[in-house]
Order: C-alpha cells, then structure tokens, then sequence
C-alpha cells in the first residue's frame, strides 16, 4: 500500500485517540468544534494592523465630506468645503482616522460567531496518512477508522444537513456563505498541508444528532468498513476493540490492521490483521 495513494472508492479515513472505542460502544461518532481549527488565518485582519493598510483616496475623500456636513450650519456658511480641506494637523489627523476605522470596518471578514456553530469529522483518503497518526492519532497511539463516504451518515439531508467536501489549501480567502462553502474557512488550510489530501464533514451543531449533549454521527451498519492501530496503540485498547468487533453485530463484518513503519524506507506501512 502505497504511503501516498488515493482513497479506494469511497474510503476516507477517521483518525482518533484511544478515546474512540468508548464511541464506539455507544454507536456514534464525536463531531468536534472548528476552535483552533483555522488560527490564525480566520482573524486575519486583527494582526494586519490598522496603520498598515493603505488608506484609500475615495475613503478619506467621503471622510472629510462626512466631517464637514457635521459642521454647525453657520460655520458651514463662514468655511467652504475646499477650505475645510486644506486643515491640517489635529484636524486632518482626526479625519484619517475616522476614515481608517470606517474603510477597516467595511472590510471583508471571517464572521467567527458562525463558525462556532460549525461541528466537523476530519477525514483522510489514506491509511498512512503521517499527519493523521501523528497529530491525530495522538502520536501512533490512537486509530484509524475507515469509513465509507458513500454512506447515508455522512450524506446531508433535509432533517441534518451536512457537506462533505475536499480541502483547498493556499487559496484566497472566501467569506460568502454558499451552498458549497457553509462555513467559510473550514473548508481551506495552508498551502504546506497540501500532501494530506483532507476531507472535511460540516454541518450546525443545532441539527446534529446527540449522545448526552454532544453533537455526533449515528453509526449505521456498514459506514464503518476497517479499523487500524499503530505502534503505540496500548495492548489494552487493541484489545478492547477485538472484544468490541466480536460482541457488536453492528461491527462483525469491520477488518482490522495495523500501520507501522516501512522496512526499508521513512514510510509507513499497513499490515493486515483480519
């Protein structure tokens, strides 16, 4: 198996911690929130810093004509607006600055409130995925869940709605929320990630399904075709999980393996269990 493949048919690939046998037993999936998930580019223009950013002329022209109809009536009548323009120090100051805080306010952004109402599964299209096992197998010491893609859990529908879609990375930045971009800015990363070929799962916290509180995918039978372990994986946990795929029906037909390293190169490889 090649470290770099593509997914085989519909496969993408869920990478946990030990925790997720307890998921497991309860039949569901953990969604987990979008916080951190895309800092610091989602509040971009707190670190550009208003000084930096260019002053448009339109803006500090519509400034000092908004300035100067907030004038008293009678001054007005003493101080033409060409006049008005040609004030400098602590007024021309000012009058840059207003403009500065109303060209900045009127600029595009991420909007963050709705992004919190954001749940999401990661998903992969490799089992040897280095990203996955190391960041999100909790350095090889977690799983990996292969999931059929195809499967009505992960498919949206009127009652939950949901995209499954691919990551862009090192894209410019989409705030508009659109059919295809729900969330603006959970579906892009950076251009260095681009190797892990991610996958993202979104839907509303407020309509996805629930284990005591907590926003989840129900497991149906079949979403879930394989789990693999690693190196690190602790005896207990493995063992845990062939308990669980003997006792479980919903879990009879899931193959097992195991991704360690290549034996002959800084790769990873995949070792068939069942």
């Amino acid at each position: 198996m090649s470290e770099n493949r593509k997914s085989e048919g519909a496969r993408l690939h869920l990478y946990q911690g030990t925790e997720i046998i307890a998921w497991l037993k309860n039949g569901c999936l953990p969604l987990e929130s979008s916080a951190g998930l895309t800092y610091p580019f989602v509040r971009f223009d707190q670190w550009q810093g208003e000084h930096n950013r260019p002053l448009s002329q339109e803006a500090l022209d519509l400034e000092w004509q908004r300035q100067y109809r907030a004038l008293p009536e009678a001054v007005r009548g003493l101080l033409s607006f060409e006049h008005f323009k040609t004030q400098g120090g602590e007024i021309e100051d000012n009058v840059r600055a207003a403009a500065r805080r109303h060209q900045n306010g009127q600029q595009a952004h991420f909007d963050t409130g709705w992004l919190g109402q954001a749940r999401l599964l990661r998903l992969f299209p490799s089992a040897l995925c280095y990203h996955g096992w190391r960041r999100l197998a909790e350095d090889f010491s977690g799983f990996a869940l292969v999931l059929n893609s195809r499967h009505s859990a992960l498919t949206s529908s009127k009652e939950r709605p949901s995209k499954l879609a691919p990551v862009r990375y090192g894209q410019p930045y989409r705030f508009k929320v659109t059919a295809d971009n729900p969330f603006p800015g959970l579906l892009d990363d950076h251009g260095s990630q681009r190797d892990n070929q991610e996958w993202r799962l979104l839907m509303p916290a407020k309509t996805a399904a629930r284990h005591q509180g907590q926003p989840v995918v129900p497991i149906g039978r079949g979403l879930i075709e394989a789990i693999y372990w690693s190196v690190a994986t602790p005896e207990e946990s493995v063992e845990a999980l062939h308990t669980l795929i003997r006792q479980d029906m919903r879990y009879r037909s899931v193959k097992l393996g195991r991704v360690v390293p290549d034996a002959h190169q800084w790769q990873l490889s995949f070792q068939d269990i069942t």
